[in-house]
């Protein structure tokens, strides 16, 4: 008996599941964002809440926002697990680390992802510096996500109690102010962070100065450093005699160092992300504002600048389900209202114009002006060759190479053009060994 009715039961149960009463809910397509930023701090905690949301808004997809540690974590995780085929479908990648990822051909081009979905994209109103660091042989590898640019922040207590009203616009300018406030007592007047980011590229990028050739490698893996250009050891000559008179202190590589010393008003004015924002914002006991990095006295036509930050990029190795599910992400964080509170709790930029205007038509910038001044700078002027953007082959080691010469001038170990020969010496070989190796 027991048996007939079971068997009755799983009859019954068929026949409603075939008339659709009773069928069973179909399962979410799942996939991973693998990221950079911390739960514990409020953009793990803003990744988090949008991939709640997404999954709230739908019934077809799961993202799973999975924090992997810093951002080489994140991409020597990816490495291995795409070797493992194992790839998570989203990577958050640095922007250094961009270059080796776009010619390791590892993603699915963005642009593809989104179109086999049949989600429209006007690329066009994606704010253009920001997505060309991720475009190659005319296609949108990777999408735009946590975009930022320096800015220079100021104490203006200190400015003040120096009789300094006026915000310097030019290297003289600030030079001049540098030696106001260390004549007021001021023990640091200026102090750079990310300093290959914000002492070399962008101010390459804003004088129209090549940081490699052709193109900053933009137009091919072929490139080679020019840091060594007459006019950047000009520049860093300069800075090397701030540091020796006291105007200028090297504080560490990263952003800490330089902000505990802002915090702490031991240095006036910091060379920083618009990103820093956040923090300055929280910790500043003081009357701080931004403005845009010096340009040099008799420049007329100032560039946009170059852009910090990463961006994500959709791994090889999908499946056409998860991949449908990407695109919808991907749209979803593109969204106005998102790129508007993204840019509102992160003080990352907008990627999109149409978010910029939002958040200006809704008078943001009239009571957070500075919040602006990161999208007027990347938008300056008309772009040029050499400041498009930068895609070199081990960019990350590069780096590390020019971290390395910039400190051999702050200690006055060498001078600014022994050190930026010595630059080009050390990443030319890397440059003409990722040519052969990707057999350009």
């Amino acid at each position: 008996m027991t048996t007939l009715r079971l068997r009755a039961g799983l009859a019954g149960l068929v026949a409603l599941t075939i008339a659709g009463v009773a069928a069973p809910a179909m399962a979410r397509v799942e996939f991973d964002l693998w990221h950079a930023h911390s739960p514990d701090i409020t953009l793990g905690k803003t990744i988090a809440r949008y991939a709640a949301e997404f999954n709230a808004a739908q019934s077809d997809y799961q993202v799973n926002a999975v924090f992997k540690g810093s951002y080489d974590d994140v991409i020597n995780g990816a490495i291995a697990a795409a070797r493992a085929g194992k790839a998570p479908a989203i990577v958050q990648v640095h922007a250094p680390a961009a270059p080796t990822v776009i010619y390791s051909r590892a993603a699915k081009p963005v642009d593809e992802v989104m179109a086999e979905a049949g989600i429209r994209v006007d690329w066009s109103r994606y704010i253009q510096p920001v997505i060309a660091a991720y475009q190659e042989g005319g296609h949108q590898i990777g999408m735009p996500f946590n975009t930022s640019t320096p800015l220079m922040w100021m104490n203006r207590d200190l400015m003040s109690k120096a009789g300094v009203e006026a915000v310097p616009t030019t290297w003289d300018e600030l030079e001049a102010v540098a030696v106001r406030l260390k004549a007021a007592g001021v023990d640091c007047p200026v102090v750079p962070s990310w300093q290959e980011w914000t002492l070399i590229k962008n101010y390459a990028f804003i004088q129209d100065i090549p940081v490699a050739t052709p193109a900053n490698g933009m137009e091919g893996p072929g490139a080679r450093l020019t840091v060594n250009d007459p006019r950047m050891v000009a520049h860093l000559d300069r800075l090397q005699r701030w540091v020796k008179d006291g105007l200028m202190s090297y504080q560490g590589r990263q952003w800490t160092g330089a902000h505990e010393a802002f915090y702490a008003q031991r240095c006036a004015i910091m060379l920083e992300s618009s990103a820093g924002y956040g923090g300055i914002s929280q910790k500043a006991k003081f009357d701080f504002a931004a403005a845009m990095l010096p340009v040099e006295a008799g420049t007329t036509d100032p560039k946009n600048s170059f852009i910090g930050g990463a961006g994500l990029f959709v791994m090889n190795g999908q499946t056409p389900e998860v991949y449908k599910g990407v695109a919808a992400f991907l749209a979803f964080l593109a969204e106005t209202p998102r790129q508007v509170d993204w840019h509102k709790v992160s003080g990352y930029v907008p990627i999109t114009l149409d978010a910029y205007e939002a958040a200006k038509a809704e008078g943001y910038y009239r009571k957070f002006p500075h919040q602006e001044l990161a999208i007027l700078q990347l938008t300056r002027g008309t772009p040029t060759p050499n400041t498009r953007g930068i895609r070199l082959g081990y960019l990350v080691q590069i780096d590390e190479i020019l971290n390395e010469e910039l400190e051999n001038i702050w200690s006055m170990k060498k001078t600014a053009a022994q050190a930026m020969d010595d630059a080009v010496r050390r990443a030319n070989p890397l440059l003409e060994r990722f040519e052969r190796t990707i057999g350009q």
